[in-house]
């Protein structure tokens, strides 16, 4: 299961830039998908993610699910936002994507990657979902930044190259680590990127709203990633 979640991973990014290349998504339609996708993935920490990983470490995981939230909000700034579907990054005279952009996104790739080195985090099928559902408007969003600020088509392929990489080598930095803290540190990572997911699916259910107002499509988004979530855990 660990070798298809990290071809998954990997084969994301790549569909996205042939998605945006070939079809150029309409942004409406992203934002619903970021809605239905904040929704799911926020359904599933709270239903299904937190509370087992609370029973199986207790309290002192609080510590690192915080510190994920604190560290995506640092990731943010420099990243502008991509992680929920901000394609407004303005490149820097000539050059496309600022690097320290892509360095924080491979880095929340790379974190968020790590759990799935458990054979049991790798076959939780809503999670997978989820990170699944959040992974694909993110690559979109980063697909179309990169298009936009005028990088040419083979810095594009490669900048997608390097991000698509981070999640993989972020499994294998995970197996690597199996051992580390009588096996503990896999879910120390997992409550980090439960972290950084919390904080997403809030920021994208608020900012997929222009001026945070929702319309009946978005609030169709939201109910029906909710509940689907909320299905599939039971």
């Amino acid at each position: 299961m660990i070798p298809f979640v990290a071809l998954l991973f990997f084969a994301l990014p790549m569909l996205a830039g042939a998605v945006v290349r070939l079809m150029k998504p309409d942004a409406r339609g992203l934002r619903l998908l970021l809605s239905f996708s904040g929704a799911f993935m926020l359904a599933i920490v709270f239903l299904h993610m937190l509370p087992e990983l609370y029973e199986a470490e207790g309290e002192m995981i609080g510590a690192w699910v915080l510190a994920g939230f604190l560290l995506q909000v640092v990731l943010e700034f420099f990243s502008q936002g991509i992680e929920h579907g901000h394609m407004h990054v303005h490149a820097h005279g000539r050059s496309a994507l600022p690097w320290l952009t892509l360095a924080s996104l491979c880095l929340h790739s790379f974190a968020e990657g790590m759990p799935f080195a458990d054979e049991r985090v790798a076959g939780d099928t809503p999670f997978l979902m989820g990170v699944v559902l959040h992974k694909m408007p993110m690559a979109i969003a980063l697909a179309t930044v990169l298009q936009r600020s005028g990088t040419s088509a083979f810095a594009g392929w490669g900048m997608l190259v390097i991000f698509a990489l981070a999640a993989p080598c972020g499994i294998l930095a995970g197996h690597l680590s199996m051992g580390f803290l009588d096996g503990r540190f896999l879910h120390h990572m997992l409550g980090l990127a439960i972290g950084m997911l919390l904080h997403i699916g809030t920021t994208i259910i608020f900012e997929s709203a222009p001026e945070h107002r929702f319309n009946g499509a978005r609030f169709v988004a939201v109910v029906l990633g909710a509940s689907l979530a909320a299905l599939s855990v039971h």
